[in-house]
């Protein structure tokens, strides 16, 4: 294609001059060139501008021409997503800066947003995605964002009777409340309630189910950050998880297993759950049954679930919180350790893997460590080349192997560390030669 050829040669130039250069020299040009039926030549335009969005000191360029933000907001309509999606960066861009913040919802660029609105439901969120951007940059631009209105409308969508709408909704209301202030403003609505009892009522509305995977994904986002709050103020939300993952319904159970582990890989979420006592006991039954029989998609969600549950920064460790990932960890089977190592000996690339993340994990543990030390023939197999062909696999090998390394004590011999140290200095693919050719001359 003679149009597109000609757009990389121009980017090539283009990427040689200063951000803000061609803005400088040709602002008409830019202008009428975002408005060029080829897609290529858009994008070559918005990708000139997104590097004079981003630097501070060359942004008033795009902030002193409210015809050329205008046109920018109205691309984010096109059909083409890499055209609008460009466009959806750079406005994101401008509603960050605290000049363009104060022009972004006035006048013309109120209206031109306003119009967007109203053209269709895929543009109306492309809307929602940049208002809610800019409302979790800043307070001043969370204030902004509520001044605007256009919060207000993202909110009455969970009023419309499109199950799908709402669904869309719930996924940009999450980056909302992963913000402290986006997540009073929620509140002050009385969001969260409203979500909380439409999971109360599922049951009453066969559509309501269709909800269930974006509620528990949103509150699972909501637990991480605050769990004291959805534990203390919305007890639904956490009995209707812990019911999802005792159920049948394997339709939403892989949903329901992101969001525990969402929940529990903090500290305070895992106090909050375990403040619940028996529910998350059999939980993690349920979640080690799920490893040992299920689908390979909901085993991978269980194990990545599993890993997050058992998941502590080394900084937050003390005796309490290891005594409790460690009571979790011996539920899983009568002998815990052995039932993963089995796992990530499998042939499946993910499988092996998501088990060895949890190898990862409890290996930064002292008690992990201790278990790992005595298990027959795991240092042999970590510290064995030949195991792995995987390069993410690999990887961790060498993770677990620098974990154990740092285990403090009389824990490994010293002929042990010695070769934790050669394993670590080698790095993480290296390749015995030796090994290799005795193994191809026995071929």
């Amino acid at each position: 294609n003679y149009v597109e050829d000609v757009c990389k040669s121009l980017a090539i130039l283009m990427a040689v001059l200063e951000p803000g250069d061609i803005h400088k020299r040709y602002p008409l040009e830019i202008y009428q060139y975002l408005s060029h039926p080829a897609p290529a030549v858009k994008i070559l335009m918005l990708k000139e501008l997104d590097r004079t969005a981003t630097e501070s000191e060359k942004v008033h360029l795009i902030l002193n021409d409210t015809n050329l933000i205008i046109r920018l907001i109205e691309t984010i309509g096109e059909e083409n997503l890499k055209v609008a999606t460009k466009a959806m960066d750079i406005v994101k861009k401008i509603g960050r800066h605290t000049e363009g913040l104060k022009i972004i919802y006035k006048g013309q660029l109120l209206r031109a947003f306003a119009r967007l609105l109203s053209k269709n439901d895929v543009i109306s969120f492309r809307i929602y995605e940049v208002v809610v951007d800019i409302a979790t940059s800043s307070k001043e631009g969370l204030d902004a964002s509520i001044n605007s209105g256009f919060l207000t409308s993202l909110l009455k969508v969970l009023d419309d009777d499109d199950v799908l709408l709402q669904l869309n909704a719930l996924e940009v209301m999450t980056d909302l409340a992963n913000n402290d202030d986006g997540l009073h403003y929620l509140e002050d609505n009385n969001i969260l309630r409203k979500l909380s009892d439409q999971i109360a009522r599922a049951n009453e509305n066969p559509l309501s189910s269709l909800l269930i995977p974006g509620l528990m994904k949103f509150f699972g986002h909501v637990a991480k950050r605050r769990p004291d709050k959805i534990f203390s103020k919305y007890t639904v939300v956490i009995s209707a998880l812990f019911q999802v993952i005792e159920g049948d319904d394997l339709v939403i159970l892989g949903n329901a297993l992101d969001t525990l582990g969402h929940v529990a890989s903090t500290v305070e979420g895992k106090y909050a759950l375990q403040s619940l006592g028996d529910s998350m006991t059999q939980a993690i039954r349920r979640i080690s049954g799920i490893i040992k029989t299920m689908s390979t998609e909901l085993r991978l969600r269980g194990l990545d679930s599993l890993a997050l549950i058992l998941h502590v920064d080394k900084d937050k460790q003390d005796n309490r919180i290891l005594s409790l990932i460690k009571s979790w960890f011996d539920l899983l089977d009568n002998e815990p350790l052995e039932f993963i190592v089995k796992i990530s000996k499998q042939p499946f690339v993910d499988i092996r893997s998501s088990s060895m993340r949890i190898l990862v994990e409890i290996s930064t543990q002292m008690w992990g460590q201790e278990y790992m030390a005595t298990h027959p023939g795991l240092i042999e197999y970590l510290l064995d080349r030949n195991t792995e062909s995987f390069k993410n696999c690999k990887e961790l090998k060498y993770e677990i192997v620098k974990n154990l390394a740092e285990a403090p004590g009389d824990l490994f011999d010293a002929t042990t560390l010695q070769q934790f140290q050669t394993f670590i200095r080698q790095g993480p693919f290296y390749v015995d030669l030796d090994t290799e050719v005795a193994t191809e001359s026995n071929m």
